[in-house]
C-alpha cells in the first residue's frame, strides 16, 4: 500500500487526535513513587520533580489536567519527530511510517498509559524517542550535528532516569564504526570528549540540584537500595561474617531474619514455589521498601534528618552490596540471568534478539548497508537497556517498555526491503 507524505501526516494527525481524546478522558494516576516526585524528595532524580513543580506553579488547581495534557503533547511531538528522522533516512515507506507511529503510541493508550501517570516514564519515553531518532539519523547520514542535537536531550533524559546511561556506549560504538570505515578520528574528537564527559556533567547537575533543594551536595541516594535487594534475596545466614562494621552486621542480621520469616529469601521460599526469579520480580518492591528500608533506617543515628538518613543508607547499602554479591555470586548470577530472560519476554525472545544482533554484525561487516546499521542499533538499544536494568531492579514493563517498538520497526524494515525488491523485479 502506497501513501504520500501528506496522507501520512493526515493519518498521524487523526491518530494523535484520537489518542488525545482517549488519554484526557482517563483519570490521572498516582503511585507510591509519585509522592517522591511531587514532594521533590532527595531520593528522586531532579528532572521529573522540576517538570512537575513548573506545571504546578503555572496551573495551580488544574495541575492534574495540565500534567496529562502536557505529557501527551510532548509524547506526540516525540513520535512525530522520530517518524521524521525515519523519513529523512528513507528507512521506511509512508505506509510503514504510519504503522510505526501507531506502535509508538501504544504505551499512551494501552497497558501502562504513560501520559496519565505521575511517573518519570511519562516524559522519559518521549525524550528517549528524540535521542534515538537523532542516533538513527546520525548512523545513516554520518552528520555529526545529529549527535550534537542529541546531547542536551540525552542530558535531560539522564537526570530524569539514569538507566539510560547505556546510550553513551551505544553512541561511542556508532562513532567507532564510522571512523573504522572512514578513518576520520580527528573530526570526531570533540563529540567523543563531550559524550564521555556527559555522565560527569549530569552528575554535577544532580548534585547541584540536591544542594539547592536539600542542602546536600550528593548524587540521588537510591542506587544502593536497588542493587542490594537482589544481594539480600540470595544471601545466607553465614554472610553476616563478611561485615566488620557493627551497624552493617546488625542491619544484615535483622533484614535476613525478616526476609526468612516472610519467605522472601531463596533459602526460605514457600515449598510450592516454582520459580525463584518469579518471586523476586513479584516481591521486589516489598523486599526493598519492607525489611531492607525499615532495618536500614533502624541502625542509623536517630538524630539524623530524613534526608541525611537517605544519604547514610545509600552509603551503607553501596558498601555492603559488592561483598554480599561476591559471596553469593553463583546464585546472584542465576537470578540476574532469570531476571534478564523475563525482561526479554522469555527464552525464545532472547534467541530472537541475539540472532538479530549477530546477523546485523555479520551484515554490517560484509555489506555496511543502512538496514544492517539500523538493525544493529536497534538490537543494542533493546539488549543494552535490559542488561543494565536487570542488575539493580526487577525487569518489569515499567522499565522495559521503552523499546517495545523495536521489534515492530525491525519487522517493518524487513517488509519494506522486501516490497522494494518486489517492485524493482
Amino acid at each position: 500500500m502506497k501513501l504520500s507524505k501528506k496522507q501520512g501526516n493526515i493519518f498521524m494527525g487523526i491518530l494523535f487526535l484520537i489518542a488525545f481524546i482517549w488519554i484526557l478522558r482517563r483519570p490521572v494516576n498516582s503511585f507510591p513513587d509519585s509522592t517522591g516526585y511531587l514532594n521533590m524528595m532527595i531520593n528522586r532524580t531532579p528532572g521529573y520533580p522540576i517538570f512537575l513543580k513548573l506545571i504546578e506553579s503555572i496551573f495551580g488547581s488544574n495541575f492534574e489536567t495540565a500534567v496529562c495534557f502536557i505529557q501527551t503533547v510532548i509524547g506526540c511531538f516525540s513520535i512525530y519527530f522520530f517518524i521524521q528522522k525515519i523519513r529523512s533516512v528513507q528507512l521506511l515507506n509512508e505506509f510503514y511510517c504510519c504503522c510505526l507511529s501507531f506502535a509508538l503510541l501504544l504505551p499512551f493508550v494501552f497497558g501502562i498509559h504513560v501520559a496519565n501517570n505521575i511517573l518519570t516514564e511519562a516524559i522519559s519515553y518521549a525524550l528517549y524517542l528524540i535521542v534515538v531518532g537523532n542516533f538513527i539519523a546520525f548512523f545513516i547520514s554520518k552528520n555529526k550535528k545529529e549527535l550534537y542535537y542529541a546531547l542536551p536531550i540525552l542530558s535531560l533524559l539522564l537526570i530524569t532516569r539514569y538507566q539510560f546511561i547505556y546510550l553513551i556506549p551505544v553512541a561511542l560504538v556508532m562513532i567507532f564504526w564510522i571512523n573504522f570505515k572512514e578513518k576520520q578520528w580527528k573530526t570526531y574528537r570533540l563529540i567523543i570528549i563531550l559524550i564521555c564527559c556527559l555522565p560527569i556533567a549530569t552528575s554535577l547537575v544532580d548534585r547541584t540540584y540536591h544542594k539547592i533543594v536539600h542542602n546536600h551536595f550528593v548524587s540521588t541516594p537510591w542506587t544502593g537500595m536497588n542493587i542490594i535487594t537482589a544481594a539480600f534475596y540470595v544471601s545466607n545466614a553465614e554472610d553476616e561474617a563478611i561485615f566488620g562494621d557493627a551497624a552493617e552486621k546488625q542491619f544484615f542480621q535483622n533484614t535476613y531474619q525478616d526476609l526468612a520469616k516472610a519467605h522472601l529469601n531463596i533459602h526460605h521460599l514457600e515449598r510450592n514455589t516454582h520459580s525463584k526469579t518469579e518471586v523476586y520480580i513479584n516481591e521486589f518492591a516489598n523486599i526493598t521498601m519492607g525489611p531492607i528500608f525499615k532495618n536500614g533506617n533502624a541502625v542509623l543515628d536517630p538524630s539524623l534528618s530524613e534526608d541525611e538518613k537517605y544519604i547514610a543508607l545509600e552509603k551503607m547499602t553501596k558498601s555492603m552490596s559488592t561483598p554480599l554479591i561476591l559471596d553469593n555470586f553463583s546464585e546472584w548470577t542465576k537470578l540476574y540471568i532469570g531476571n534478564l530472560i523475563f525482561g526479554f519476554g522469555g527464552i525464545k525472545f532472547v534467541f530472537l534478539y541475539l540472532i538479530i544482533l549477530l546477523s546485523s554484525i555479520i551484515g554490517i561487516l560484509k555489506y555496511n548497508t543502512k538496514i544492517y546499521k539500523i538493525l544493529l542499533l536497534l538490537s543494542m538499544l533493546f539488549i543494552g537497556n535490559l542488561v543494565l536494568v536487570s542488575v539493580g531492579m526487577h525487569a518489569i514493563v515499567r522499565f522495559t517498555f521503552y523499546n517495545d517498538w523495536v521489534l515492530f520497526l525491525t519487522i517493518f524494515i524487513l517488509l519494506n526491503s522486501l516490497n522494494k525488491k518486489i517492485y524493482e523485479s
